[in-house]
């Protein structure tokens, strides 16, 4: 196998590849000895017919094709290793010359992970959002506790059990009303902290990736959208519902709905791009110890064996959850190096 150009144009990387054609002729005889297996050849039983006479059952422009693509797609993994690219989507394969005793010669358009040029990502100053609780704020959880635990009298009207110890004992695990009210106060101080951390990182990364310069291809954009569908289809599924069920509700279909995500789903896809070369920039890493304790911890959630869970993932999972923690691992570098600045 031989590249006998490879230019790159923007997110698009075009190969011209060449291969003996002994190598085409071999896949063609693998070609008409699957289809023999395949068709219907009267007077013989499947897959017994004489080599002959299934040539001439079948179209000869059909098995070539057949065989072109095979093997293209055997030589894939070689072309793109060779050509150091890494691509996000099938690629669009043309096939340059396929004539007998000739080179065979295809084309290949493959849309690559883009190139970024990394702006400020050192230091970078944020506000973390203030942590409050306020008495109006478990007022409010008091208050749904009272309509989620209300009775019905016999008149039919809703009665509102009143706020003392004997409520507190009924709703929870508490013996007073003070402990209940302490309890409810720091289980929402710890939410909004967590709420806050998680917004500090997002306001990292989206100045991290404001400062990049790229063009984010098509293909990833299409591929974060599918993500977020399979997000909002996770968290219908908790509440029963279907993705189908929740677009009917809602009078829209999935078309409608990939357009509404589009913008969001490019934000998340830069941010996730700019993490993955601020991770090659500082040479961060994801040992298999890492990987392994991650394999781990979903095992531990979903009953599964660790060899189970890395043949579901297979080659393109294991590298998706990679990708996952080396994003984690930038962030973690962001973080560590942001000047963080608590607001009022």
């Amino acid at each position: 196998m031989k590249i006998r150009s490879n230019v790159r144009d923007a997110n698009k990387v075009t190969l011209e590849v060449e291969e003996d054609y002994s190598y085409f002729a071999k896949a063609l005889e693998v070609a008409l000895t699957a289809a023999g297996k395949e068709i219907k050849v009267p007077g013989f039983r499947p897959g017994k017919a004489p080599k002959e006479i299934v040539e001439r059952a079948l179209n000869h422009d059909y098995l070539e094709s057949r065989a072109a693509q095979n093997l293209i797609s055997q030589l894939y993994g070689s072309v793109i290793s060779e050509a150091k690219i890494e691509p996000i989507d099938y690629p669009h394969v043309e096939i340059i010359q396929q004539q007998k005793h000739q080179p065979f010669v295809f084309k290949l358009v493959i849309a690559v992970y883009p190139e970024v040029q990394l702006g400020r990502y050192h230091g970078i100053s944020v506000e973390k959002p203030a942590v409050k609780i306020t008495a109006e704020d478990v007022d409010k959880v008091f208050g749904s506790l009272q309509e989620r635990f209300a009775k019905i009298g016999p008149d039919g009207k809703k009665e509102i059990l009143p706020l003392d110890d004997e409520f507190a004992k009924q709703v929870s695990k508490f013996g007073t009303l003070a402990e209940l009210k302490v309890e409810i106060k720091a289980t929402m101080l710890k939410d909004r902290q967590t709420e806050a951390e998680a917004e500090v990182k997002n306001r990292l990364i989206a100045a991290a990736a404001a400062d990049a310069k790229l063009e984010i291809p098509q293909a990833l954009v299409e591929h974060e959208i599918d993500i977020m569908l399979d997000e909002l289809r996770h968290s219908l599924a908790s509440s029963n519902l279907t993705l189908e069920d929740y677009l009917l509700a809602i009078k829209k279909d999935e078309k409608i709905m990939r357009d509404e995500l589009r913008k969001s789903a490019e934000v998340r896809a830069r941010g996730k791009i700019v993490l993955l070369e601020i991770a090659q920039a500082e040479k961060l890493l994801v040992t298999t110890e890492e990987l392994t304790a991650e394999l781990e911890h979903i095992a531990g959630h979903s009953g599964e064996k660790l060899e189970q869970i890395n043949r579901r993932l297979g080659a393109d999972g294991l590298k998706y959850m990679n990708d996952y923690l080396l994003r984690q691992k930038a962030l973690d570098f962001l973080h560590a190096n942001a000047k963080i600045k608590e607001a009022e």
